[in-house]
C-alpha cells in the first residue's frame, strides 16, 4: 500500500512525497494493523522522512515512528521513499512450556531479557544473556533431578555440571554444545568461528525441548503406573 503525503522540514518548507509502503505490523503489540498516521517530519539535510503512526488496535493504541529514505524512483512528480525502520520496538516474549517455567523461572526471565537486548540491537549482550540463562536452566534441572546434591550442583562449573549431573543423552549433547557457543560469547577469542548467536539460541531452545520431554515423561510414568491389565 502506497501513500501520498506532504511533509514539512523544520524551517517550514514542504515536499510532496510518496511512501512506498506503510507498516502493517505494530512494533509495540505485534498485531497486524492499518495504522493511523499522526504527524510527519522531513529531515532534509539527512534525506530522511519520519512519520508518527498510531496503532488502531483497542488493546494497544500506542504511537511509533517509521523512518523512510528516498528510493531511486519517482511517481507522478513525487519522490518515492522506502521504509527503513520502526521505533520503539517491543520484544516478543518467548513462551516456554509449563514444565520449564516450574523448574527454572529464572531461566525464562533471563532468556527473555536477552531477547529484549536483541530487539534493541544490543548484539554484544545477547550471547552473554543466553549463556547465563543456559546455566540457570541446566543447574535448576539438575537440582530437580538430584535434590540431595543441589549444593554441589550450584558450585560446579557449567561444563562439569552437564557431564556429571545430566543423564539424558539428548539434553547432555545439546546443552554441551550450547555451553561451547555460550563461552565463545563471553571470551575474547572465539573457537567456533562458523557459528554465531543464532546457533546458540537454537541450541538453548533444543535443550529446553529435550528437558521438557524428560520432565513430561517422568510425570506421566509416575502418574500412570502399570496396573497389570
Amino acid at each position: 500500500m502506497k501513500l501520498d503525503v506532504q511533509v514539512k522540514d523544520l524551517g517550514g518548507g514542504h515536499e510532496d512525497i510518496r511512501l512506498a509502503d506503510i507498516p502493517d505490523i505494530c512494533p509495540r503489540c505485534h498485531r497486524s494493523v492499518h495504522p493511523k498516521h499522526v504527524c510527519m517530519s522531513l529531515l532534509r539535510e539527512r534525506r530522511l522522512c519520519q512519520i508518527a503512526f498510531r496503532c488502531i488496535h483497542q488493546k494497544c493504541q500506542e504511537l511509533f515512528v517509521a523512518t523512510y529514505q528516498p528510493l531511486n524512483s519517482s511517481s507522478a512528480g513525487r519522490n518515492e521513499y522506502g521504509l527503513t525502520g520502526l521505533a520503539p520496538l517491543s520484544a516478543r516474549q518467548t513462551e516456554f512450556p509449563e514444565t520449564i517455567q516450574d523448574v527454572s523461572p529464572t531461566f525464562v526471565d533471563i532468556f527473555n531479557q536477552a531477547v529484549v537486548a536483541e530487539s534493541q540491537d544490543l548484539t554484544q549482550l545477547v550471547g552473554i544473556g543466553l549463556r547465563k540463562s543456559l546455566e540457570f536452566l541446566i543447574k535448576d534441572f539438575a537440582s530437580s533431578e538430584h535434590p540431595d546434591q543441589e549444593a554441589q550442583i550450584r558450585a560446579t562449573q557449567l561444563g562439569s555440571c552437564i557431564s556429571q549431573f545430566v543423564s539424558d543423552t539428548n539434553v547432555k549433547e545439546c546443552a554441551k554444545r550450547a555451553a561451547w557457543l555460550g563461552n565463545d560469547e563471553t571470551h575474547y577469542t572465539r573457537k567456533w568461528e562458523s557459528k554465531d548467536v543464532s546457533d546458540l539460541k537454537l541450541l538453548v531452545k533444543l535443550t529446553v525441548n529435550w528437558i521438557d520431554n524428560v520432565l513430561l515423561t517422568k510425570k506421566y510414568v509416575a502418574e500412570m503406573q502399570a496396573s497389570g491389565a
